[in-house]
């Protein structure tokens, strides 16, 4: 059985007054047709909710319980309507924020504290993965917006991509290494010295970039081993080798690792982080999160792209 709201209302304002003519004059109707409308809700409930006489109007206890129930069935409903605006506009709702792992050193955290401040009443959930996984798990709706790098076969026709920032790759050494003394490094002289590289599974984007700069200054590093960030920089601390690493991983300080920069790389050691979202994408949520990331990243924030 569906109660129907104006129904209910007459309801509400006729307990309220216990007078049909007053409860009339606020519906601003006449009081036949209300007093018709309230013996149809009696019918359709099937129990009588007012004791009707020619002095005097009073609620039966079934009508005294469904009056406690209606108000409060108002009251939700209004609140109902309240919160599918507020999500509507985006000021309330949730919002599920994948990332990868070097997205968190320094525009993460910035998303987060924006959007906070911005949008308190948002439910905002975090999920790290690869960017592999993380392009899946938009496909698939299970998040809203990623944070991450773009394979060069990351292509997928939901998706769009906008580049939230690009940054060097430079150089991560013990303090200790030769090479620390010097302010910036050329690239070749990176030749024949022990690597830790990027593992083709868990850091494909890295992998990718790190061997087109190998190719593009001929270099031929001796990859001692392969692993994925922080733990590279674990390795580099116990003298494994050097690696080449985002600038922004200089805000995770091992005691003893240094960075130095990479000199006349160009555009071969540049590096940049996406973010993507399903081109369909309808949460209001997500446009907040792409307003805060471009305020962060002005020079930057690129258009969407496929």
């Amino acid at each position: 059985m569906i109660l129907h709201s104006r129904s209910i209302e007459a309801f509400i304002v006729v307990a309220e007054e216990l007078h049909f003519g007053n409860a009339a004059k606020r519906l601003h109707m006449s009081q036949p047709p209300l007093s018709q409308q309230i013996r149809r809700f009696e019918e359709e409930i099937g129990a009588q909710l007012f004791v009707r006489s020619t002095r005097s109007v009073k609620l039966t206890p079934a009508g005294a319980m469904l009056l406690k129930k209606a108000k409060q069935l108002a009251t939700d409903g209004q609140l109902a309507v309240l919160a599918v605006r507020r999500t509507a506009s985006g000021e309330s709702g949730s919002l599920t924020i994948g990332f990868t792992s070097t997205a968190a050193y320094q525009f993460l955290p910035k998303l987060l504290a924006g959007y906070h401040t911005r949008r308190p009443d948002i439910a905002l959930t975090l999920k790290e993965d690869l960017s592999a996984n993380l392009i899946i798990l938009l496909a698939e709706e299970k998040i809203d917006l990623a944070l991450l790098r773009r394979p060069a076969a990351a292509n997928h026709a939901s998706l769009i991509f906008s580049r939230v920032s690009q940054e060097n790759m430079c150089v991560a050494m013990q303090n200790c290494h030769p090479l620390a003394r010097q302010e910036s490094i050329a690239p070749r002289q990176l030749h024949g010295l022990p690597f830790v590289g990027y593992s083709a599974e868990t850091a494909l984007y890295f992998r990718e970039k790190t061997q087109s700069l190998f190719a593009h200054f001929q270099i031929q590093p001796d990859i001692v081993h392969e692993s994925v960030m922080p733990t590279l920089l674990a390795l580099i601390e116990a003298g494994a080798g050097i690696a080449l690493v985002p600038e922004s991983a200089a805000h995770l300080r091992p005691a003893g690792v240094c960075y130095r920069p990479l000199k006349d790389a160009g555009a071969t050691a540049a590096i940049d982080l996406y973010c993507a979202q399903r081109r369909d994408d309808s949460n209001p949520a997500t446009q907040t999160a792409r307003e805060i990331l471009q305020a962060i990243t002005p020079p930057f924030f690129s258009p969407p792209s496929t």
